[in-house]
């Protein structure tokens, strides 16, 4: 389940269509969504998408 101030949603997150990053900094490849992602190791906005 997924809630962001609202009623909660029912979101399957499998189906999202996510691409491969890499964090310019602390080298982690990781997988993100959206229009600014982030590194989920050490939280920084320097990554490059590898797709």
């Amino acid at each position: 389940m997924c809630s962001a101030g609202g009623p909660m949603a029912d979101i399957d997150l499998g189906k999202l269509k996510t691409k491969r990053y890499r964090c310019l900094d602390c080298g982690n490849e990781f997988k993100g969504l959206g229009k600014k992602v982030v590194c989920p190791s050490c939280q920084s906005d320097n990554v490059e998408c590898k797709e």
